[in-house]
Formats: C-alpha cells, sequence, structure tokens
C-alpha cells in the first residue's frame, strides 16, 4: 500500500495532503504517517508555514475508517482513541503557522484534525457534520472538546445530537471556519494567507502560538506562558529587526528562527 499522506513543496512553505480515496478515511497506517509528518515538517529549519491539505476532490478528511476500525473490540478502545488524538497534537503543538484548507466535506473526528491547525480557510463547498451518534457512538480523537472550545458547548451538542450539516457560511459565523474564499480561487486565496505569514516575523508567531498554549495563572490574571513568551520576544532579533524597520520606514527581513524554536511546545 502506497503511502496516504505526501509533503509536498519546498523553501518556506509545506504542504501536508491526505490522499486516501475515496473519501480521506484514516486507519492506523494514515494516522502513522500524519504523525511523522508532522515531525518532518517541525524538524524543517526552511519551513515556516504548514499547510494541511486534501487530494480528494471534494473531501477535506471524514475521521476514522469504520471499515479498518470495527475491527478493535471494547478492549482496544483507549487504543482506537490514542491512535488519533496523538497525531493531532503532535501537528497542534508545531511552532509554525499551520492552516487547514478546506474545499470540500469534513466529518466525524475530520473536524478535531481542522481544529489541530491555527487557521482554518474554506470555501462555500465546506460542509461539517458529527454522525457518530447515528452509528451508535461518539467522536474518539477530541472533536467534542475542541468544538466546545472552538464554537460552545451549546452549538457542539446541536451538531452531535442533530447529526445534521453546518455549511461553511455558518461554520464561518459560528468560528469553526477562520476565514472564507471563493472556490472559484481558492488557491490563491491560500497563496495569499500563507504571504501574509511570511511577511511576519518567525519568532513572533511562534512565541504567541506559545503564549496561547495557557499555563497557571499570574496575580494579575497573565497566564504564565504568555509571561515567558513576552519575555523571549522582548530584546530578541525580530524584535530589533522589526522596530528598526518601522522607524526607518522600510520593510523587516527577518531571519530563521534560533533551535530553541524549532520543536513543539511541551
Amino acid at each position: 500500500m502506497g503511502a496516504s499522506i505526501t509533503i509536498e513543496g519546498k523553501g518556506q512553505v509545506r504542504t501536508i495532503r491526505l490522499e486516501r480515496p475515496p473519501i480521506n478515511a484514516l486507519d492506523a497506517q494514515a494516522l502513522q504517517e500524519l504523525g511523522a509528518a508532522a515531525d518532518t515538517v517541525g524538524a524543517d529549519t526552511a519551513c515556516r508555514v504548514v499547510v494541511l491539505a486534501s487530494a480528494v476532490e471534494g473531501i477535506f478528511c471524514t475521521g476514522g475508517d469504520l471499515k479498518f476500525w470495527r475491527t478493535y473490540p471494547r478492549d482496544r478502545a483507549l487504543e482506537v482513541s490514542l491512535a488519533g488524538r496523538g497525531p493531532f497534537a503532535r501537528i497542534a503543538r508545531l511552532r509554525k503557522p499551520t492552516i487547514a484548507a478546506i474545499d470540500g466535506h469534513v466529518i466525524g473526528d475530520g473536524i478535531a484534525l481542522a481544529l489541530s491547525c491555527d487557521l482554518r480557510l474554506a470555501s462555500p463547498r465546506a460542509t461539517f457534520r458529527l454522525p457518530e451518534a447515528g452509528y451508535g457512538f461518539i467522536p474518539g480523537w477530541g472533536t467534542l472538546h475542541c468544538l466546545a472550545r472552538t464554537i460552545g458547548r451549546p452549538r457542539t451538542l446541536d451538531m452531535f445530537l442533530s447529526g445534521s450539516t453546518v455549511d461553511a457560511s455558518t461554520a464561518m459565523a459560528w468560528g469553526l471556519v477562520s476565514r472564507l474564499h471563493p472556490a472559484e480561487s481558492f488557491a490563491e486565496g491560500l497563496s495569499a494567507l500563507v504571504d501574509g505569514f511570511l511577511a511576519m516575523s518567525p519568532s513572533a508567531l511562534s512565541l504567541a502560538k506559545m503564549a496561547l498554549m495557557g499555563g497557571s495563572g499570574r496575580p494579575d490574571g497573565t497566564p504564565k506562558q504568555e509571561t515567558a513568551a513576552f519575555l523571549q520576544a522582548w530584546g530578541g532579533e525580530d524584535w530589533r529587526e522589526g522596530i528598526a524597520a518601522l522607524l526607518a520606514k522600510r520593510s523587516p527581513e527577518f531571519g530563521p528562527r534560533s533551535p530553541s524554536q524549532l520543536d513543539r511546545y511541551p
């Protein structure tokens, strides 16, 4: 069997592409490949932006491959859950911006995969659905918690209890989608979003992600991680270049991140 997950691109952008027709349903091998791809782009010092996309027309991801996972009995349920949660967490902890490029259907735990990325760029063809209640179980790869954190508990329950389809415009209004772009120029919209990231300080983007990881709060209410991120940013090379460029009224020229910023967050 060939690879289900491939890495494309060179220079500063890498695309992790799902290619498991007909519906990008993920089995154990695909999940292992997905985790390995996250490791590869995370360690790639030339890569500054990661895109997660599909090679299957009209489909982003439909979660787990039930033809495969149904062979795992109840005493292996934890193994099934960890199989998806691990790779998704490895994507979420990458220290570089990640974009889910969604130009089709997202079903079940495919939603958790999309939510593992920092931004979700969608076309009007994108739809979102949680059908698991009709199959006798619930999502196992973190979808319910991630959804509730993103769109709220009532809307998450609405999606799951009804199993109804959420269209792209509704997903945008709910915050499930970050941005909408017309299908006919979707690639151009994605390219513009990537270019915007590349114009920013790579260390600042990385540290902003670190700040939003949370952590125990300080007496003034500031999360510990945010304070630690600020202390790393202030006075650094990108700080000096960014302010110098601002005062000189020129575009900044940011260098590569330091090695300490290339790993995942703890």
